[in-house]
């Protein structure tokens, strides 16, 4: 959770102060009370818990089994990302398939991505062990698209022993005020108490 945390937290650094319309997650709004969304959410048969102001759900979308993280702004409980994080493997190629099948979901719906990143610490590169930069933390590949309501960044990362393939959707407006209420000092407490939903 504190890499998907990392991971929302260096995209509300890049996103622009205010906009007119919310971003969408299919037909999820990324706006409103968690509570709603998790309803939603559950209708399309996810299964999860929540603590605090995250709610992670575990179903299938398209056919293949994902971890679906709604997070809200600490105070206000008010929907502002929607994280989707696709069943990992160990092999990098099998990562960057499904990596380039999101990204061209993605392009034809947003037009090319805004920003690249493609960062290797030597000796590893995309070409030279890639699994293992990633699982050190040595390496940061991933992408940014921009639109009018927010963004949507996918990375590849290193979780729970496996590559994962991990795609954001991130409300501007919303991302201001997770920022105005203290969300980037949002410590998850290891005792909080979980919900089933």
């Amino acid at each position: 959770m504190k890499r998907i945390t990392t991971f929302v937290l260096c995209l509300l650094c890049t996103i622009a102060m205010m906009g007119e319309k919310h971003m969408m997650f299919r037909t999820l709004p990324i706006d409103g009370q968690l509570k709603t969304a998790v309803k939603e959410v559950k209708k399309w048969g996810f299964m999860g818990m929540r603590i605090k102001n995250i709610a992670a759900l575990m179903g299938t979308l398209d056919g293949e089994d994902v971890l679906l993280t709604l997070m809200a702004t600490p105070e206000t409980h008010t929907l502002f990302s929607v994280i989707i994080i696709y069943e990992g493997s160990e092999k990098w190629s099998e990562q960057i398939a499904k990596y380039k099948t999101i990204n061209a979901t993605l392009a034809a719906q947003y037009g090319e991505p805004t920003e690249l990143i493609n960062e290797w610490e030597a000796p590893y590169s995309i070409d030279n062990k890639p699994e293992q930069a990633m699982q050190e933390n040595k390496a940061t590949y991933g992408c940014f698209y921009s639109t009018p309501e927010g963004k949507v960044a996918v990375n590849i990362t290193y979780i729970a022993d496996k590559l994962c393939t991990m795609v954001a959707y991130i409300d501007q407006q919303n991302a201001v005020l997770f920022e105005t209420e203290g969300g980037t000092d949002m410590n998850l407490d290891e005792n909080a108490l979980e919900e089933e939903l």
